[in-house]
């Protein structure tokens, strides 16, 4: 099967979703309404034609002034005045009437001046049929697609749809186009994301659906593919396949309860209140892979890296020679009116690059407050994290906040997920007298066997959280987990003393 020439737009991320480029020659509708970044689009195609594959182009103008889009390229760092200079791009500014009236001339003078100078890119922003629509709006742009492809160009049109919604409205040039590209807003009650879809394109496949997409100053336009997207056979089918070696956790004594560490690759949940010790545990896990040479990663959305490092040196913990030292990344979003597409595309490309042994989610439950934890949009999202770490064999931690103060009637709420997991831990407050103390067990443990026992753990200042041993001897006389039963219930109760067998001698 012959390869298929492809013209790379230039523009990141886009080119993923069109699995390599636009088939050259092929007509582009970039259509949305007012204000979704059309121009730009059609702007940096052009652009990055001319700085990063040497094709040069034109760009044709009927509204905003040639000054005016020198001006806005400017603040992306594109200075087309001395790509004018070089002969690479030229900058028409006309009427739609005469354009309308030239495109369709045999000897058409603008198409000339693309040939004379190599064009081989084309934007025509804000075209209006009115000007065309002699034979009928299909005839017209069928005549004006006949044009461009004699002179071997790729051209692409910016088309406003005033209520932004083409599907309702739809128009003859979007059957004669090859390459159809929507752009939107969409709203999340008071926040707006833009949004970018493929709704076809003649000659290639694709990646289907509603992808979000940022206008960033000093860069131009960031596509972000879907997060509900499949990544691919190789990351759908990753999994924890090391059956031999274990990752400590760095807490003492909660080896022994986890069979020595966990798997490679594998999830783990730590669920509980706020205030039992997740943040502490995962901590711990990273500095223990710091102290063993492997790279670790915390993403956090609950604290920033500053009030991380304080809590760590609580706990007798000094992460910052380790993150000096390229161990030890601590990455922050704040999660207000969180762009879930563009977030994991930042987590991917960190996994990618910063390539981590272990990593800390902190928290599931914020992520499930931003997006709504029984909705599809979260799953979608936790899944594709998930597997992300599986595919790179990191091994996982994933705090979540249990909204139940005293004993768990499930083991992570609203959030259904728990199929997603290798391993649960829970932890919880076991009020006995009138002392609150502090248990962990271990729910799931996949493919291993688990006691299932709570045991007591404590959080020490300058020392960080312990399993303590069992049967524990108090200093304050306090009995041990071992004589109460229902501990993770609501009603921990003694257990009775054990009754001496009659029979037995002595």
């Amino acid at each position: 099967m012959p390869e298929r020439d492809l013209l790379k737009t230039g523009i990141k991320g886009l080119d993923a979703l069109l699995l390599g480029g636009i088939p050259r020659g092929n007509i582009i509708l970039a259509e949305g309404s007012p204000g979704t970044g059309k121009t730009t689009l059609g702007l940096e195609f052009v652009y990055r034609g001319i700085t990063e594959f040497d094709e040069p182009g034109m760009i044709v103008l009927f509204e905003v002034s040639p000054d005016k889009l020198v001006r806005d390229a400017a603040t992306f760092g594109w200075d087309l005045r001395v790509l004018e200079q070089q002969r690479k791009l030229k900058i028409i500014f006309t009427t739609r009437q005469v354009f309308g009236q030239e495109i369709q001339q045999a000897d058409s003078l603008l198409l000339a001046a693309a040939m004379e100078m190599g064009a081989q890119r084309m934007f025509i922003d804000g075209l209006r049929w009115s000007a065309l629509d002699t034979g009928g709006r299909a005839e017209a742009f069928h005549v004006l697609g006949e044009g461009f492809h004699r002179e071997d160009l790729t051209a692409l049109f910016a088309v406003d749809h005033p209520s932004g919604e083409p599907w309702l409205d739809q128009r003859a040039e979007e059957f004669v186009a090859d390459t159809v590209l929507h752009l939107g807003i969409e709203r999340n009650q008071r926040a707006v994301t833009r949004s970018i879809e493929v709704v076809k394109s003649r000659g290639q496949d694709y990646k289907m659906g509603i992808h979000s997409f940022r206008i960033v100053d000093g860069q131009g336009i960031d596509v972000y593919s879907r997060v509900q997207m499949p990544r691919g056979i190789e990351r759908e089918q990753a999994a924890a396949y090391d059956p031999t070696t274990r990752i400590s956790t760095g807490v003492p004594g909660l080896d022994e309860l986890v069979n020595g560490g966990y798997f490679v690759g594998s999830a783990t949940v730590v669920a509980g209140i706020s205030g039992v010790g997740k943040s502490v545990m995962g901590l711990q896990y990273l500095a223990e892979g710091a102290r063993r040479g492997e790279r670790g990663l915390m993403i956090t959305l609950d604290e920033p890296p500053a009030q991380v490092l304080r809590n760590a040196s609580a706990v007798g913990i000094d992460f910052q020679a380790h993150i000096d030292g390229g161990l030890i990344r601590f990455w922050y979003e704040p999660p207000q009116e969180i762009e879930i597409d563009r977030h994991f595309n930042q987590i991917e490309d960190i996994v990618r690059t910063f390539k981590p042994r272990r990593a800390v989610i902190d928290s599931l439950s914020t992520y499930g407050t931003n997006l709504g934890p029984a909705g599809r949009i979260f799953r979608d999202f936790f899944h594709a994290l998930v597997v992300l770490m599986k595919e790179y064999q990191v091994t996982a931690i994933y705090n979540h906040e249990n909204p139940e103060l005293l004993g768990m009637s499930s083991m992570m709420g609203d959030f259904t997920i728990s199929s997603l997991m290798d391993n649960i831990i829970l932890l919880n407050w076991v009020e006995l007298g009138d002392t609150l103390r502090l248990g962990i067990n271990v729910a799931k443990l996949r493919a291993n066997p688990t006691p299932r026992v709570t045991r007591e753990c404590e959080v020490v200042d300058g020392e960080g959280m312990r399993i303590l041993p069992r049967p524990i001897a108090s200093a304050r006389s306090q009995l041990p987990f071992g004589a109460y039963r229902g501990l993770i219930s609501r009603a921990p109760t003694r257990q009775p003393a054990p009754v001496p067998d009659e029979n037995e001698e002595g």
